[in-house]
């Protein structure tokens, strides 16, 4: 009987520690990803089928927010919102703020017209003046524009900012070699060489690496010109010109015009801050009398600089939204005239 009893004692004790082992185990559950997968192939879907149609496209060249949102809305579930972004071709509205200028008059004399066509694309630049030493940068601006070199230096803080938000900043001015030795040359990311006569011209219109193919295809747009024409246009530096200048043409991807014996007369910064943000430094140039024709050409310049420099990123929704913290992205590039790339971002609604 003592062994039965010493037995039973022992199955009793292994069931107790059994029992409390099961308190530091929880029992592994598996968690199901069937509704963000679901939703991927829903926006797979979607995307497709409005690029398929043609509807994408044309709404896109048309900036027809409104018939996109509700063909976009018709083929999704009523639980989900959604998103739509276009990269690579420029803002159908280009907000330009134009720093401490005592009139926008100048700027929209560079400029004009101000509403003018892109490859069957309505372009729009809206400018206005901008006091920013008491004035919030608007929400909706997406360059700041300088003509004086001194608000760089002294605004630097704020526009910290606004490149780390995702800005643009343009300076048209002459620079010294102090001047690019100190904030403006890190914002603009410059470097000096000393001064040249040289006439200035496109560094590259055929790379796509280069910020200078960009500026050379808006330019040829806005000029009646091919693409490969503009590979042989030359602009003057004399009195009729540009001003003489002595920046570096640095040997990478960011330089717009150049001089044979490697000076800058533009050159862009697509990583300004942070790699956030695009940035243009523009040497100045006689801008007495804008019907000129050396005038004109190099306003065109400027103009097409600042199409880059708009950012060629902007929202296809009807009103401001933003994703849920919980969200899927699908893309579809659009290869046209010139290629974009569209990108849906789609949300359940309660998450």
């Amino acid at each position: 009987m003592k062994g039965f009893a010493k037995i039973f004692e022992a199955i009793i004790a292994s069931i107790i520690v059994l029992a409390s082992l099961t308190f530091f185990f929880v029992p592994a559950t598996g968690v199901s990803r069937w509704d963000s997968t679901s939703l991927q192939v829903t926006a797979d879907d979607v995307l497709q089928a409005v690029y398929l149609n043609g509807s994408l496209d044309r709404f896109v060249k048309t900036d027809n927010r409104t018939q996109l949102n509700s063909e976009v809305s018709g083929m999704l579930p009523k639980n989900v919102d959604f998103s739509i972004e276009v990269s690579g071709i420029p803002n159908d509205i280009i907000y330009v703020s134009c720093v401490d200028c005592p009139s926008s008059d100048e700027l929209v004399a560079m400029l004009s017209p101000l509403n003018f066509q892109y490859k069957n694309r309505n372009i729009s630049m809206r400018i206005d003046p901008l006091t920013l030493s008491s004035t919030s940068i608007p929400s909706e601006t997406n360059i700041l524009f300088f003509l004086d070199k001194q608000g760089i230096i002294d605004y630097h803080a704020k526009i910290d900012v606004f490149l780390n938000n995702g800005g643009s900043i343009f300076l048209l001015s002459d620079l010294t070699q102090s001047d690019v030795q100190g904030v403006i040359g890190n914002i603009f990311n410059l470097s000096w060489t000393g001064n040249t006569a040289q006439s200035a011209h496109f560094e590259d219109v055929f790379n796509p690496n280069k910020t200078s193919h960009y500026a050379a295809r808006y330019y040829a747009n806005l000029t009646n010109r091919t693409l490969e024409s503009t590979a042989s246009v030359n602009f003057p530096v004399d009195a009729s010109g540009f001003h003489q200048n002595g920046v570096l043409a640095n040997s990478d991807e960011k330089n717009i015009v150049v001089t044979n014996d490697q000076r800058a007369y533009a050159r862009s910064n697509f990583t300004a801050l942070n790699n956030k943000g695009r940035s243009v430094w523009f040497a100045d140039y006689n801008r007495a009398d804008h019907n000129a024709p050396t005038t004109k050409a190099i306003d065109s310049l400027v103009k097409a600089a600042i199409m880059w420099d708009s950012g060629e990123r902007f929202k296809l929704d009807v009103i401001k939204k933003e994703p849920a913290p919980i969200h899927v992205k699908t893309g579809i590039f659009v290869f046209g005239e010139d290629p974009y790339l569209v990108e849906l971002t789609v949300w359940n609604v309660f998450f």
